[in-house]
């Protein structure tokens, strides 16, 4: 399963509603942490059409992933007001495979284990891990393309995840309970050969 965050399109089962009296304002920092597919714009590094804290220079001609993307701060009443990206130092989201991913501003890179953020994190990767609708146990935390697994029997630190690079999550019984461990491999395209 690809990990990277990119600002894409959101899933069918995502809801496309904001939460009213919310926006984005100043707050920019998802053009600097999310990768954005279509301008070639890497995670971790502002993209050259950001103003920082003042917007984007090609608003009426972003690409669609952009004009598609809504952190979850936008989309979530549950979150306060110490979500905001621009003042919890990451962005919350929700990428198109279903992950629920923290894109850290790599200016802080320790942002999220503040007590603030940290035991919310931890409560969803158990709570992903025992929900039978989803795929992924835990909570990806990307720092440009670093990449920490928050799971819900402790973190698994993957380093830089390469684009042809994914990460498999296996369930293990042992006799402690459940241990989950996380393998990243290089994804095979069909002109490798075997």
């Amino acid at each position: 399963m690809t990990l990277a965050p990119e600002a894409r399109t959101a899933p069918p089962s995502a809801s496309p509603g904001l939460v009213p009296g919310r926006s984005c304002g100043s707050c920019t920092l998802c053009c600097k942490t999310v990768a954005v597919e279509e301008l070639a714009k890497p995670s971790g590094s502002w993209c050259a059409h950001c103003r920082p804290s003042q917007g984007c220079s090609i608003y009426e001609s972003r690409p669609a992933g952009c004009r598609d993307f809504h952190c979850e701060w936008l989309r979530s009443e549950r979150l306060g007001p110490e979500w905001r990206p621009d003042r919890a130092k990451f962005a919350l989201m929700v990428t198109p495979t279903g992950h629920l991913a923290a894109c850290v501003d790599p200016g802080f890179p320790t942002a999220w284990r503040q007590p603030a953020y940290y035991p919310a994190l931890r409560r969803w990767a158990c709570e992903r891990a025992d929900n039978p609708a989803s795929s992924w146990p835990g909570v990806d935390v990307w720092i440009g393309r670093r990449c920490i697994l928050i799971l819900p029997d402790g973190e698994t630190d993957l380093g830089i995840v390469a684009a042809d690079e994914e990460v498999r999550i296996e369930r293990r019984v042992t006799a402690a309970g459940q241990a989950y461990v996380a393998t990243k491999f290089a994804v095979r395209t069909p002109l490798q050969p075997h």
